[in-house]
């Protein structure tokens, strides 16, 4: 007999307003206890809101490092809130309520925590050199308040410091895994942040993580984390196109330019410099036009990267230089400085590996693109199947469960195990009662161009009806835009518009909830992630079903691989995912109610996938009929 639901109701017990049965997070517990430990053996798990899918994994997990059935368990998320929820709320929990011994560790990327050592050069440096450094910004604005904090931080965590420093700043004063010399070789290498918390989680029972994290602890060939029996994905819908992330390469003029500096003050030549910023220049000349768009590498462009390739040879020639004629002539560099050399060596010698890289690419394994903006065009090499890299660095010599609201069907093929089992568990909520899903089918279709000003009649309608309380939800900033004018003059001045772009994320989300009457207007950032329980969110709308563009580079690589098979296993499930997630907004808790309204009417339609994307939804009562859905959401209002 298990002994899972013992477990389990010793946790809920002790969970704030505890003791609720939920028998979907019974089922997923059950799930993950067969699971862990079991090396190769994998399953993805789809779990509603409401199921209680952290304390579903962690209870088992817990259990079985308290008995030493496994040694460690590593979990990553896609989002630093579950991260602090688990630390500080849901692993406490589950430990306290079983009585056990059982350690936990965040780990981030190296870049996250401040570097002591950049932090002595930077206030070392004159003016000049910081004006060097920082490209520009004003050091002097903001080192005392870091210099104060890095005298008090344990953990010298980026996340520590509200409001953040600005980009520039902080890249002043930490480094990244290309750059690092490693604290042996580090003047502050016994005080390091980044390696007290790589020490801690070598320590740690259980590894708390990001999935970009455990994406680059598998392009480097698993040296990152430390061993582990068990990984569990939370958030796992968008692992894919994590991993497709970080195991690729980017090269950008930003690159050059911030060698440059770095040589610059290394040198009293400047001509090493000079020629390092001069292909800073040349790239985004290059690349500029192709904006968003798939490239080959032209002659032109091979030109320009062999130019940079040759120039990032030469700074290291002159850096190596540097350090053998100071130690020929009797006087070695000091410490500081021959770290500094290092980093810098470092810092070449990376962008001269995805310079190769790119060169290198095969189109039948590798798409080049450009990313960015036109002023600072990115040139990207990314793996069109990330399934070689899952095959030699995830599923071997572990257990692995992946999670999520929403789990798409393609998920164990996008990662490289088609036969990965699926299982789905009970949700707590009784969508039917609590609320519908209207679909408008008076309105014209997405491709018509009438299309915007009958849906912005239409969400003005809806949002007068719930008195506000709406999350307005748009698949592009040009629709937003557009239903923000729109508002301006047809929207009761009563309620309040919030606009995506106005403020950032959290000020808007904080500003929703203590506004009684107010719409929030957004794009794709919050379809996912934004949690607005209770009576402060009765409507959420859709402009559209969520396809991604047919020009997406990486997206189109990967149908012409597929043929006729790509809408059904690219744009069909990564619509449904995102349609699911948008709709998951709604109800947090089984007391909500309201609409979830998708303007798009092939969702009614569509007599090819309507189904495939209604049944990836909440079961909410469907409904047509606009009247209907009005006078729900007035009852609510009142």
């Amino acid at each position: 007999m298990s002994k899972i639901p013992n477990l389990l109701g010793r946790v809920t017990h002790e969970v704030a307003g505890g003791g609720e049965e939920r028998p979907g997070q019974a089922e997923m517990a059950e799930i993950v206890a067969q699971i862990v430990g079991k090396a190769g053996e994998a399953v993805a798990i789809q779990a509603g809101t409401g199921t209680g899918k952290s304390i579903a994994y962690l209870t088992p997990v817990v259990d079985a490092l308290a008995h030493r059935r496994i040694e460690r368990a590593v979990i990553a998320t896609a989002t630093i809130a579950l991260q602090d929820q688990l630390l500080s709320s849901d692993l406490p929990t589950t430990i306290k309520a079983l009585e056990v011994d059982v350690s936990a560790a965040v780990l981030k990327g190296r870049s996250n925590y401040l570097c002591l050592q950049r932090l002595d050069e930077l206030n070392e440096s004159n003016l000049a050199e910081q004006q060097q450094l920082l490209a520009g910004s004003d050091a002097q604005s903001h080192l005392p308040a870091l210099n104060e904090w890095a005298k008090v931080t344990t953990q010298g965590d980026r996340e520590e410091l509200v409001p953040a420093p600005p980009a520039t700043i902080w890249r002043a004063i930490s480094v990244g895994p290309d750059e690092c010399p490693g604290a042996a070789r580090c003047p502050r290498g016994d005080d390091c942040f980044a390696e007290t918390a790589r020490n801690a989680a070598a320590d740690a029972d259980i590894v708390i993580t990001n999935h970009h994290f455990y994406g680059i602890h598998m392009a480097s060939e698993g040296t990152l984390l430390p061993p582990h029996d068990v990984v569990i994905f939370d958030e796992a819908h968008n692992l894919p196109e994590v991993i497709s992330a970080t195991t690729g390469a980017e090269i950008s003029g930003g690159r050059f330019r911030n060698i440059a500096r770095r040589v610059r003050s290394l040198f009293t030549d400047g001509d090493i410099a000079d020629l390092l910023i001069r292909s800073a220049d040349d790239l985004p000349d290059e690349l500029r036009d192709h904006t968003g768009n798939r490239i080959t590498v032209s002659a032109q462009l091979m030109a320009v990267l062999l130019a940079g390739r040759a120039r990032c040879e030469n700074a290291g020639k002159g850096l190596r230089k540097v350090s053998e004629t100071a130690k020929s002539g009797g006087t070695p560099l000091d410490t500081k400085t021959a770290t500094r050399i290092e980093r810098a060596m470092r810092l070449l010698t990376s962008l001269i590996e995805d310079i190769d890289l790119v060169m290198a690419s095969e189109p039948d394994t590798t798409v080049l693109w450009v990313d960015g903006t036109y002023a600072n065009p990115v040139l990207r090499a990314t793996p069109i199947d990330v399934s070689p890299i899952c095959a030699a660095q995830l599923w071997p010599g572990q257990s692995v469960i992946l999670t999520s609201a929403t789990v798409p069907s393609s998920l164990g093929a996008s990662l490289g195990r088609p036969e990965l089992e699926h299982r789905s568990v009970t949700s707590p909520f009784d969508y039917a009662e609590l609320g519908y899903l209207y679909c408008p089918v008076h309105l014209p279709l997405p491709n018509s161009p009438d299309f915007a000003k009958a849906s912005r009649e239409e969400i003005v309608r809806l949002v007068t009806a719930a008195g506000g309380r709406s999350l307005c939800l748009f698949t592009s900033y040009r629709a937003m835009e557009g239903a923000a004018e729109h508002f301006e003059t047809e929207l009761d001045e009563e309620i309040t518009v919030l606009v995506q772009g106005t403020e950032s994320k959290s000020e808007l989300i904080r500003r929703f909830v203590e506004t009684d009457r107010v719409a929030l207007l957004a794009t794709m950032s919050f379809w996912q992630g934004v949690d607005l329980p209770g009576d402060d969110l009765t409507l959420v709308t859709i402009d559209r079903i969520p396809f991604p563009r047919p020009d997406d580079p990486v997206l189109s690589a990967r149908r012409d691989r597929l043929g006729n098979r790509a809408f059904g296993a690219i744009d069909l499930p990564r619509a449904a995912t995102l349609l699911a997630q948008a709709a998951g907004r709604l109800v947090r808790r089984s007391t909500d109610r309201g609409v979830v309204a998708v303007l798009d009417k092939r969702l009614a339609t569509s007599k090819s996938y309507r189904w495939d994307l209604i049944n990836a939804l909440p079961p909410f009562e469907r409904t047509k009929d606009p009247e209907v859905v009005y006078e729900f959401l007035q009852s609510l209002d009142g």
